[in-house]
C-alpha cells in the first residue's frame, strides 16, 4: 500500500467523499433538532480552511532527513503540511475539534513510512542517535490521545506510519494462526484469510478504518469478543523493535516462562517499541450466523435477561443491549423502510403499545459459529430472552444494524458541523455493579452537561462486551456547547465533562477504560487504576 492510498480527511472521520447519510433516514433529524433544542433553521459550522492552519515549523535535522530518506525511499519521508497535520492527532471530540479550529500546537516534523521490519530497525537506531522521538501510527482512529507527542516534548519527533506494511506473512491453517504486519487494516485482514477458510473475527467500530498494529497496542475489543476474546486474547506471538534491540516470542499455545511478554507488549501504545509482526489465533468462518433485534420493556428486563443468558451458558457471539434513550436514537436513525416491511410496521407499532413497550430498550444479538452447535445456543438464549418478555424484531432489524454499524462516527462529524460536542465514554465492570454505574454515570453526565452547557443534550447507552464477571459499559453523549464559546472554551467544556464522567467510573468501581486505551485522555487516573506500585 503506497502512503497516498485512501488519504482520510484531516478534519474528521473516513476518506474524503464519505459522510453520514441523513437522507435514506428522514426520521433522524426532526429527532435531532427536537432532542436537541435546536431552533428551526440551525447555522452550520464548517471546518477551518487548510490553507488557515499554521503547522509550527519542521524540526526535522537535515542530516536526519537525508538519513531517513535512504533508508525508506525519498518517497516515504513526509515534511509537508498536510501529511504532518494528518498524525498530529487522532480521532477524539477533542480531536477533532482542535482541527476543525486549526488549533495545531505540535505536530510531528516528519512522517516516515517504513516497508517492512528492517526498516523499522534501522528507524529506530536513526531516531536514537539523533535524539529525536518516534510514535508509532496505525489508522490514526485512537480517540484516547495514543498518537500525540508530549507539549513538552523539546525533541524532533517522527511520526512511523505503518500501512505500508500490510501483508499475511504466513498462515498455518492446521494450527490455525497467520503471521501479520501490524499495518494491515479490518478488512484487508478478512480478505487475506477467507481464501483459507478463515477469519479473525476483530470488528471494533473503527473496523474499517484501523490497523492490526493499533488494535494490539491498544487492547482493543471487536463486537464479537464475547466469543473471540478481546484482541489480546487473540495474540500468539508478536516481533517488537525497541530502542534496545528486537524482542521475539514464540506463537506457542501455552508456556510456564514467567510472566507473559505478549500481555506486557500488548495494551502498551508505543512506549516499550514497535510491532513488525504479530501471529494472530485465527478461526474458521463461521458455518451460520444469525442477527437479530429483541426488544425488551425495560432496560432492566434485558439486564437480567443477558446475565441470566451467561450464567446458564448461552454466550451471544455478540450483544448490545441499549438503554430507553440510545433505542429511541436507534429507531429514529432507522433507513427507510419499503413496500411490506412499511406495512408490517404499523401492526408491530400497536401490539407494542397494547403490551406496555412504551419506552422499550433494544438487544441487538448475534449467534456464529457451527451450524448446529450455534442453533442449540440461539434456542436456549432465546428462550431466556422470551421469558424476560423479549418481542423479537426479527433477523430483518439485526441485520439492517449489522450493515450500519460503522456509521456512528460520521454522525458525529455531521452534528459537530451545528456547534454540539459530541462524544462515547465508556468503562467495565462486574455484573452486581453494572446497574448502580450505570445510574451513578448516568446522573453525573445530566448534571455535569446541564452545569457546564446549560442544555439537557442526549445521554444514551449501552452493555455490550460480555463476560463470566460482569460487561462493558458505553455511553454517547451529544449537547450544545454554550452559545459565543470560543473553540478553546468548547474544548474545556468537553474536558469537564469526559472529567466528571472518568471520575464517576474510576470511583464507582469501573474500569479506567474497556477498550479505548490510555493516552492523554486517561493518564491522570492511572495510578489509581494501577495502584501507586503498579
Amino acid at each position: 500500500m503506497s502512503a497516498d492510498k485512501d488519504r482520510h480527511k484531516w478534519w474528521g472521520w473516513g476518506p474524503e467523499g464519505i459522510e453520514y447519510d441523513m437522507e435514506s433516514r428522514p426520521a433522524l433529524w426532526p429527532w435531532i433538532v427536537e432532542t436537541g433544542q435546536f431552533g428551526d433553521d440551525p447555522e452550520r459550522l464548517p471546518p477551518i480552511e487548510f490553507a488557515k492552519i499554521a503547522l509550527p515549523p519542521s524540526r526535522l535535522p537535515d542530516v536526519l532527513s537525508r538519513a531517513l530518506k535512504q533508508v525508506v525511499g525519498g518517497g516515504n519521508v513526509r515534511e509537508d503540511d498536510e501529511d504532518r497535520l494528518i498524525h498530529c492527532y487522532g480521532r477524539s471530540y477533542r480531536d477533532v475539534a482542535r482541527l476543525r479550529a486549526g488549533i495545531v500546537s505540535r505536530a510531528p516534523d516528519a512522517v516516515v513510512y517504513p516497508g517492512g521490519h528492517d526498516d523499522v530497525v534501522r528507524v529506530m537506531k536513526l531516531t536514537g542517535e539523533h535524539g529525536a522521538s518516534l510514535i508509532p501510527f496505525g489508522g490514526g482512529t485512537n480517540i484516547a490521545g495514543c498518537v500525540e507527542a508530549a507539549e513538552d516534548d523539546q525533541r524532533p519527533t517522527i511520526t512511523l506510519d505503518m500501512r505500508r506494511m500490510d501483508r499475511m506473512l504466513v498462515v498455518d491453517v492446521e494450527s490455525m494462526t497467520a503471521d501479520l504486519e501490524p499495518g494491515i487494516f479490518g478488512p484487508q485482514i478478512e480478505a487475506a484469510l477467507a481464501p483459507h477458510g478463515l477469519s479473525l473475527g476483530h470488528q471494533p467500530d473503527s473496523f474499517i478504518y484501523s490497523t492490526l498494529g493499533g488494535w494490539i497496542a491498544t487492547r482493543s475489543a471487536g463486537t464479537q469478543s464475547n466469543v473471540y476474546g478481546k484482541i489480546e486474547d487473540m495474540v500468539a506471538g508478536m516481533t517488537v523493535v525497541t530502542p534496545t534491540g528486537v524482542i521475539e516470542t514464540k506463537p506457542l499455545p501455552a508456556a510456564s516462562t514467567g510472566p507473559d511478554l505478549n500481555q506486557l507488549l500488548v495494551g502498551s501504545e508505543g512506549t516499550f517499541g514497535v510491532i513488525t509482526r504479530a501471529t494472530m489465533r485465527v478461526h474458521p468462518i463461521p458455518e451460520y450466523e444469525d442477527y437479530r433485534m429483541l426488544l425488551f420493556p425495560s432496560y432492566r428486563d434485558g439486564f437480567k435477561a443477558l446475565h441470566e443468558s451467561v450464567r446458564e451458558g448461552y454466550m451471544p457471539s455478540l450483544a448490545r443491549l441499549s438503554d430507553e434513550a440510545e433505542t429511541g436514537l436507534m429507531f429514529a436513525a432507522k433507513r427507510t423502510s419499503k413496500g411490506i416491511e412499511r406495512l408490517l410496521e404499523r401492526p408491530v407499532k400497536r401490539l407494542l403499545q397494547v403490551r406496555r413497550y412504551g419506552r422499550p430498550a433494544a438487544l441487538v444479538v448475534a449467534f456464529e459459529g457451527p451450524r448446529r452447535l450455534t442453533r442449540e445456543l440461539r434456542r436456549g438464549a432465546m428462550a431466556i430472552f422470551k421469558k424476560h418478555r423479549a418481542f423479537d424484531l426479527g433477523r430483518g432489524a439485526g441485520e439492517s444494524w449489522k450493515e450500519s454499524r460503522y456509521d456512528v462516527p460520521y454522525l458525529r462529524d455531521f452534528m459537530m458541523e451545528y456547534g454540539t460536542i459530541a462524544d462515547s465514554l465508556e468503562t467495565a465492570t462486574v455484573w452486581s455493579n453494572l446497574i448502580p454505574l450505570y445510574e451513578a454515570s448516568t446522573e453525573t453526565l445530566r448534571r455535569i452537561i446541564r452545569d457546564v452547557t446549560g442544555f439537557e443534550g442526549y445521554i444514551g447507552s449501552h452493555i455490550s462486551h460480555l463476560y463470566q464477571t460482569g460487561a462493558c459499559l458505553y455511553y454517547t453523549i451529544c449537547t450544545r456547547y454554550k452559545e459565543g464559546s470560543t473553540p478553546e472554551e468548547v474544548i474545556e467544556q468537553y474536558a469537564e465533562i469526559k472529567r466528571a464522567a472518568t471520575e464517576t467510573f474510576v470511583k464507582c468501581g469501573g474500569a479506567l477504560s474497556h477498550h479505548h486505551g490510555v493516552g492523554y485522555e486517561h493518564r491522570p487516573w492511572l495510578e489509581r487504576e494501577l495502584s501507586e506500585r503498579g
